[in-house]
């Protein structure tokens, strides 16, 4: 069965091991919520942390198109010792990530787990790597220098919210598409300070929710939202469009929670 609580498309499946083969089918009402082009691979990721690499594929089906995960459901059975009657619910991000977690069939209370390291089970080989654990090596040679190629422009403001927030533009870079530098010109004259994570909020979040991500801070001051990969995607950012960086911020000390990413087609 699907559902929608706010704007996160999410689905639920009791857990029935005799039933259970190595792919998960989707519920024929949640089709909608698949993004097209469909994505070849998707992460499905625990509460705590752990991830798995799984493929999505369209099945067979006489009436209706049907959809599901292959090739790897019975490593995350195993790995999470389910149990026959576990309520199993999933929340999609929109793009390639399946937030999942596990009610219990006895006491249905949430399953809950120390978060240890994070660990990813390659099951594709194909698979796209986690693109919020990239290396530090992706970005240092990252400089100040590179905030040149997307200079602000007084006439972006337009398109801001509000008018008076700081912001910034920024165009697709394949080289380095998971992250999104933040220029050390704007957090210098704004004053921002980051925490460990914030919200992304782009064209697509009234459907699917704004997407939660990784900030990185460099031993020399540098910021870069890690997994902006996924708002390209999903989104089919091209190099010729711009994207105005709407940055939104609350308190005296001027703390991030959110950056709105309005796309200008070019």
């Amino acid at each position: 069965m699907s559902m929608h609580k706010g704007s996160y498309s999410k689905f639920f499946k009791v857990y029935l091991p005799d039933e259970s083969g190595d792919d998960l089918d989707f519920p024929v009402s949640f089709n909608s919520s698949l993004p097209k082009p469909l994505p070849r691979n998707v992460t499905v990721r625990s509460i705590y942390g752990k991830t798995w690499k799984l493929a999505l594929r369209k099945c067979g089906g006489d009436d209706v198109e049907r959809y599901a995960l292959v090739n790897g459901w019975k490593r995350i059975a195993k790995d999470e010792t389910l149990n026959g009657g576990d309520l199993l619910t999933f929340e999609f991000d929109g793009s390639r990530c399946f937030n999942f977690c596990i009610y219990d069939a006895r006491t249905m209370c949430k399953r809950l787990r120390r978060r240890s390291s994070e660990q990813t089970n390659e099951i594709k080989e194909e698979s796209d790597a986690e693109e919020e654990d990239a290396d530090d090596d992706d970005n240092a040679d990252y400089n100040d220098d590179d905030d040149d190629e997307a200079e602000d422009d007084d006439d972006d403001r337009k398109y801001l919210d509000d008018k008076e927030n700081p912001y910034f533009t920024a165009f697709l870079n394949p080289k380095k598409a998971s992250q999104l530098p933040i220029p050390a010109m704007v957090i210098k004259d704004y004053g921002l300070n980051f925490p460990e994570r914030i919200s992304i909020v782009d064209p697509l979040s009234n459907n699917y929710g704004p997407l939660e991500r990784k900030v990185r801070i460099q031993v020399n001051r540098v910021v870069f939202v890690m997994g902006f990969g996924s708002v390209l995607r999903r989104n089919v950012v091209k190099t010729t469009d711009k994207m105005v960086c709407e940055v939104m911020k609350t308190g005296n000390n001027n703390l991030v929670h959110t950056i709105k990413v309005h796309i200008i087609r070019g």
